[in-house]
């Protein structure tokens, strides 16, 4: 699969008829924010234009992959290319790095944030706002079930059994190397967990009036119908950091 050359109309989500764009582009993270940036574009009247591939994060050189790096660092190139062409307003970056699964295979945490800083980087000549999105909740490394659904089968009786800490998610490796990427080039990371997490804890059900939302689809992905709930929410936050 190639990326459109008419990306700007036929990856067009939000509201489609404003001047304003975002672009969100890297991986089935990405993929998994598109219900709330959706919303999201539609309520503050902003255009998403949204380009991922499973398994390829938006870093230069990408992390290896069940895609293969040289396809993966071809598509990265590819979205960079978009964003030159675009120019859109602002461009916000989603994916995952896995280095907790294999210390021969990915990057340590260092190595992430060169590769991060790479990208950003190469996003210059668009002259685009870049916004990094906190790092949602990520289970793999902490429960020997696969998934926050399998975990609840093995603890029904105790569900924060199958919750992380906020201890916790500052660790992981994303949530690290970003840190030092926007503090060393100055931007800004948009304060997505509290969509996620309290102040100790962070939830597997969401709870509102009548009814309990499941917050993830598996271990490191969101639920789209949780994400298109958090649509008008994700708008407040999105809202504070946007050029006007």
């Amino acid at each position: 699969m190639a990326i459109p050359t008419n990306a700007g109309t036929t990856c067009a989500f939000g509201d489609k008829e404003a001047t304003r764009t975002i672009l969100l582009f890297g991986d089935s993270q990405a993929s998994t924010w598109l219900p709330a940036f959706n919303i999201a574009g539609e309520m503050l009247q902003w255009k998403v234009v949204f380009l991922a591939k499973d398994g390829c994060g938006p870093w230069i050189s990408p992390v290896t992959s069940a895609q293969g790096s040289s396809a993966c660092s071809q598509w990265v190139h590819g979205e960079i290319s978009v964003a030159k062409q675009l120019r859109p307003q602002v461009v916000i970056p989603v994916g995952l790095t896995l280095s907790q699964l294999s210390d021969k295979e990915y990057p340590s945490t260092t190595q992430f944030a060169g590769e991060v800083l790479s990208m950003v980087q190469g996003l210059a000549p668009s002259h685009a706002k870049v916004l990094f999105l906190q790092e949602i909740p990520q289970f793999y490394s902490y429960f020997t079930s696969a998934t926050p659904e399998s975990c609840l089968t093995v603890h029904s009786s105790s569900i924060q059994n199958c919750e992380l800490t906020i201890k916790q998610i500052k660790a992981i490796e994303t949530t690290v190397g970003l840190n030092e990427v926007a503090t060393i080039d100055h931007l800004e990371t948009v304060p997505i967990r509290e969509l996620f997490c309290g102040k100790v804890r962070c939830d597997v059900f969401v709870k509102s009036p009548g009814e309990s939302h499941l917050v993830y689809q598996d271990w490191a992905h969101m639920n789209a119908t949780y994400s298109a709930w958090i649509g008008r929410a994700t708008a407040q936050l999105l809202e504070k950091y946007l050029p006007t």
